[in-house]
This record gives C-alpha cells, structure tokens and sequence, in this order.
C-alpha cells in the first residue's frame, strides 16, 4: 500500500493563530479566552492530511490552547489539546460520492468555519451561531459529492453522529447527552458564477437528552429534548467585494407526559469585506476594510435569562502577506433585557504556513 504525504496539502493545512485579545464571556469559540479582562491569547491549530491509496485519504486536526486569566479547562495557565477532526475517507465514485468515518465538525451550515482564527474576518465568533443548539463536532459517519459543468455547480454533505459529551475549553462548551445519533445535511448550489455565488441549505433533526426522572420536575432535564434546526447560507464574491451571510433557526421540543414546551432561536450574521491592494507599499500588500452585523434571539427554559443579543462590528485587516494578517476591530455588543458592559476592541495576528 502507497503512503504518501502530499506536501502542499500540508504547506496550506497548518496553521498558527497567535492572538492579543478581549472577549465577551459565553460564546463559545475555543480559541477565546472566558474572561472579559484584557489578555493575551494563542491557539495552535495543526492539520495533517496522509494519502493512503488513490481513493483513501487520513485528516486529523488539532488544537493546542492555553488562557493564562481564565478559569475553565485549561486555565489558568494551563494546555489543553483538542482534537476536532480524525477520519477516514475513502472516495466511493470520483467527485460525486465518498464516505468518511471518525471525528469531524458538524456540516450544519458555515458557522464552524468562523471556530478557526485564520478563516474568521473579526475576532470573536458570532452570536447568531448560538442558534444552533447543539455539538460542533460529530462522532460517526459522513457522506459528500459534488457536481460541477459550465460555472453552475452542486454539492452536498449529510452525516450520522453523535456529538461528544461535553467539549468543554475554558469555560465554553456544547453537548450531546446520549448516543442517539443526530442527522445533519447540507447541500449547496452555484448558480452560474462559478465560485463568487454559492447558496446553502441545512437541516439538523436529533435528540440532545431524555427524560431523566429523577430529576426536579420543574427543571429541564425532566423532559425529553429533541431538537430541530433549519439554515440559510450565501457566500458572493464581486471581484474585491466579498459578502457573507447566513441564518439560523432552531428549536428545542421539550417533552414529557405532563405538558410540552418549545424553545425557540433565531440567529443572523452578515458581513461584508473589500480589499484594497496597496501593492506593496509600506511593507502593506491589501488593507481590508470589514463590517459585520450579528444577531440572536434565544429562548431559555429560564424564561428571565431569555434575551436578544445584538453586536455591531467595525475593522481593518492589514494584509502583510498572503499567509500574514494583522486584524484590528472593535464590536459593539447590546443586551436587551440582561445589560452588560462588555463592548470589544481587539488585535489579531495570524499566520498560516
């Protein structure tokens, strides 16, 4: 049997995010620290792709965190490793079907993407990605494909898992309760512009816990909690303009033989990006500016912690290099019932090699 590392897969899968940083506590990035306070942050995020035969190919990705100030899992002053993605997959039908089994991110909708520090415009994640109510990452069974003639292109992606128990990095986390696995999909178009338009559809169905009967019978872990989640998603590039945008919509259907109760969440991101080449004056290859609006409306079975979160986001990127970015922005985050002062200035560095 052949192995063979592909080099440039791996030149363009490793990446390094060093970060000097000041977030909002309760989000749920694992590359923030879970304090408000000034601090300075690091993720390490390594990727490695090993190609085991024409059709077979091996992804791990990993994590390696610390948060000096914080008091979570890794704090303070501690590591934690991470291991969001290791699976095989194995190519059934060239391009139109393959199969991957192990560890991976959700394919619900784009919101993951903004998890990785490189890949994510501003510095903080999203609230909107709230919306989606349950694991980032699955443990189970993949299936993806795509078609492609004349710029108008296909593509899709379903799997099968369960999510891990607890994904707990300081302080943030998401959960799955049991190993009743959950479906995702999510299929896409590009209708005729080849890669600057692409449209996507998700859907989530699953079952987050069931009824625990020892539980108090006015707390929530005395129902059964499926969970429902549907997703709007649009990426447009016009030449230096790029916009992206997406929407979430969930909810929690709790029930037991007394009564049934359904949370709902609403979640909306859209931003928007142009780049400026300076060709390479003051040491400067594109600035970027950048402007992001984020909004979530969540219910809780608390209903006095039920609130609607909206964050306002201004900045520029200063392109060094291709694979060198500094990030300055500042976000503008209002509470409506439950009020905060937690307004966001924060400096980025990422390099990617």
């Amino acid at each position: 049997m052949r192995h063979a590392i592909n080099q440039r897969t791996i030149a363009l899968l490793v990446q390094e995010i060093i970060r000097a940083i000041i977030f909002k506590s309760g989000s749920c990035n694992v590359i923030v620290p879970n304090t408000n306070n000034a601090s300075f942050n690091n993720d390490e995020a390594l990727w490695i792709s090993s190609e085991l035969g024409d059709k077979l190919l091996v992804m791990m990705e990993l994590h390696i965190v610390n948060d000096p100030p914080g008091s979570g899992a890794a704090g303070p002053g501690g590591i934690t490793f991470v291991l969001t993605e290791a699976n095989f997959r194995y190519e059934l039908i060239k391009d139109y079907l393959a199969v991957s089994m192990g560890t991976f991110w959700s394919v619900f909708g784009i919101q993951n993407q903004d998890r990785l520090g490189a890949q994510n415009l501003f510095s903080t994640m999203p609230m909107a990605s709230g919306a989606y109510l349950t694991h980032f990452n699955e443990k189970g069974l993949r299936l993806d494909g795509h078609f492609e003639l004349n710029g108008w292109g296909f593509n899709y992606v379903m799997s099968l898992g369960s999510g891990f128990n607890a994904y707990d990095i300081r302080g943030y986390n998401s959960f799955d309760l049991n190993s009743n696995n959950a479906f995702n999909t999510r299929v896409s178009v590009f209708p005729g512009f080849q890669k600057d338009l692409n449209i996507g559809f998700s859907y989530s169905n699953g079952l987050l816990f069931k009824q625990d009967l020892t539980a108090s019978a006015d707390s929530q872990e005395f129902f059964d909690n499926n969970f429902e989640a549907y997703g709007l998603d649009a990426l447009w590039q016009i030449n230096d303009l790029k916009v992206r945008s997406y929407l979430i919509s969930s909810t929690q259907k709790l029930a037991n033989s007394n009564e049934t109760i359904d949370l709902n969440a609403l979640g909306w991101m859209s931003e928007v990006s142009y780049r400026i080449s300076t060709k390479g004056k003051l040491g400067i290859d594109a600035i970027i500016p950048k402007f992001r609006y984020d909004f979530l409306d969540k219910a809780e079975f608390d209903s006095q912690l039920s609130d609607k979160y909206q964050t306002t986001g201004l900045g520029l990127n200063f392109q060094i290099q291709n694979n060198f970015i500094l990030n300055v922005d500042y976000n503008w985050i209002n509470e409506e019932k439950i009020k905060l002062n937690n307004d966001r200035f924060i400096l980025r560095a990422s390099v990617n090699f």
